[in-house]
C-alpha cells in the first residue's frame, strides 16, 4: 500500500478522529481502496474509486444546517462506472450489492487540503 500520512503534525482533535476512521476502515467485511486502488469484495465483485464528486460533509467543528454528503464515482468491473453517496442504500450489481459505508479523512476545517489522502470502505451487502 501507499506509505501512511504524515499525521504527527495535524491537531490532536483530527488524529484521533483518523484513528477511529482508520478502524472503521478495517471492519471485519469491509474493503478499504484509496482513489484509482481496486478494492475486491469476493465473488468478481470489484469496486475502484476514481474521482470524488462532492465532498459537502458538515465540518464536525461547524455547525451546518445541512449534513452535507459525499458522492464518489467509482468504476464496477464488468458494469462500468457509476455514482454513489457514502452510507447511502447499497449499489446493485449483478455480482452482488455492496455500500461505501466508511470515509476518510473526516470533514474538519483545519485539515489542511490534501494533508490526507482520502480512503474508502466498502462492504458487500
Amino acid at each position: 500500500g501507499s506509505p501512511a500520512p504524515d499525521t504527527a503534525n495535524l491537531p490532536q482533535h483530527i488524529r484521533e478522529d483518523l484513528a477511529q476512521r482508520d478502524a472503521a476502515l478495517r471492519e471485519p467485511g469491509v474493503v478499504a481502496a484509496s482513489l484509482n486502488q481496486t478494492a475486491d469484495l469476493g465473488g468478481g465483485l470489484r469496486v475502484r474509486p476514481l474521482e470524488v464528486i462532492e465532498d459537502s460533509r458538515c465540518p464536525q467543528n461547524a455547525r451546518c444546517v445541512w449534513a452535507g454528503r459525499l458522492r464518489l464515482r467509482v468504476n464496477v468491473e464488468g458494469v462500468g462506472d457509476r455514482e454513489i453517496t457514502a452510507y447511502e442504500t447499497a449499489v446493485e450489481t449483478p455480482r452482488g450489492n455492496f455500500q461505501l459505508v466508511a470515509v476518510s479523512p473526516g470533514p474538519w476545517t483545519d485539515l489542511p487540503q490534501g494533508a490526507v489522502p482520502y480512503r474508502f470502505g466498502f462492504r458487500k451487502s
